[in-house]
């Protein structure tokens, strides 16, 4: 079954992804272009972050390096 827009959390900007992360918002710019950070959608030509894919992201980088 698809997921509806009331099961979706709102999407984060840059700045909430990096606070988030505690990195600038130059790293996560830098990381995007080097295609490295959380994965993004982008939406009119903005970066856009899944909260929940972020989440996942940042586990899966203390699996690999815990």
């Amino acid at each position: 079954m698809p997921a509806t827009t009331s099961q979706v959390e709102p999407l984060w900007n840059s700045r909430e992804v990096a606070e988030f992360l505690n990195v600038s918002q130059a790293t996560l710019s830098r990381w995007r272009r080097q295609h490295e950070g959380p994965p993004f959608v982008s939406v009119g030509g903005i970066a856009r972050y899944n909260p929940p894919t972020v989440r996942a992201w940042v586990l899966e980088r203390e699996r690999e390096h815990g």
